[in-house]
């Protein structure tokens, strides 16, 4: 028994004093190493040397001084959804710099995904550029004086999160390419009529029904010396419907070479009666000069209609002669 030796049977337990007020011998380690000593707390940062007390605020990740009150802000973007980010101080140099590298790189990746994206992610990165030149002013946390710190890596500029500031460029110059190319100027309303404009085409009049009166044609042939029997003579108005290959006669027989007041019939050119043939009909003109354009005519009739619509003159050519 390691508390003493049992008392006697027939004595009082207690009669040799209280074997509990003695202190216990060191546990026995069966074996084992003897324990390590307690670490030094200045060691792991939670002391100073020296007793020193720090003067300021100190790092909220390592404890170190001197160290700054500031806050370091991200953004991000979730289509419909903005969520903004920060962190607040005070900070170290080492620990600082580790939080604006870390928030500004994940707020150039996750920023830009929303309908406010790109100007509040430009704006957060903005922000942080007040931190970071607080922060470069510190000198770093004196050796011993702090735990562990954050690992604040390569610097941003070398991280390949930067080539996401190619995405705002390039919607920069897709929207002035489009704005140079009239995409957002206003569209013609489709439902609002514009007056069209057609070209001007030049049409001859067209004959209208209260005609003034219509004068004699005037008829020029070579004189009928013939002597035949005259045939029947149709209205004037038949001859109207002459056209190149039919074939006339003059009825009156006058034999002038310009008859003003021609009695015309038309023949099959078959009959010997008949004394012209048409080789070219000229509308809407009165001026037989037009005939001269056809060598073989020798003779012409113009119908003068009073209007240049309903004119017109037959050249011709004489026959059974």
């Amino acid at each position: 028994m390691p508390y003493g030796a049992p008392p006697p049977n027939d004595a009082n337990p207690y009669a040799g004093g209280n074997p509990y007020g003695q202190p216990a011998p060191p546990p026995m380690n069966y074996g084992y190493p003897p324990a390590a000593p307690a670490p030094d707390p200045a060691a792991y940062g939670y002391g100073y040397p020296g007793g020193a007390v720090p003067q300021g605020p100190v790092c909220r990740f390592c404890g170190g001084f001197p160290a700054v009150e500031t806050t370091v802000r991200g953004h991000q973007g979730i289509i419909v959804v903005l969520r903004f980010l920060k962190m607040r101080g005070p900070f170290c140099r080492v620990c600082g710099d580790a939080t604006v590298r870390d928030m500004s790189a994940r707020t150039l990746v996750q920023g830009w995904w929303s309908f406010l994206g790109f100007p509040m992610t430009i704006i957060t990165l903005l922000l942080n550029l007040g931190p970071h030149n607080r922060l470069k002013d510190l000198p770093p946390p004196a050796p011993g004086t702090h735990g562990p710190q954050l690992d604040p890596g390569v610097p941003l500029s070398k991280r390949p999160h930067m080539f996401m500031l190619l995405l705002p460029v390039g919607w920069i110059i897709t929207v002035i390419s489009l704005i140079a190319a009239g995409a957002f100027l206003p569209k013609p309303d489709p439902y609002v009529s514009h007056p069209i404009v057609m070209p001007t085409v030049s049409v001859p009049p067209m004959p209208s029904f209260s005609l003034p009166p219509i004068p004699t044609p005037t008829f020029s042939l070579p004189p009928d010396t013939s002597g035949k029997p005259q045939a029947p003579v149709p209205a004037p108005a038949s001859i109207d419907s002459a056209k190149v290959g039919d074939c006339l006669r003059n009825e009156n027989g006058t034999g002038a070479t310009h008859d003003p007041h021609p009695r015309i019939s038309m023949l099959p050119c078959t009959d010997q009666r008949a004394q012209y043939k048409v080789l070219w009909k000229y509308p809407a003109t009165s001026d037989d000069k037009v005939c001269d354009a056809q060598p073989k005519s020798d003779s012409s009739y113009t119908k003068d209609g009073g209007t240049q619509g309903l004119s017109y003159v037959l050249c011709l050519q004489s026959i059974h002669t």
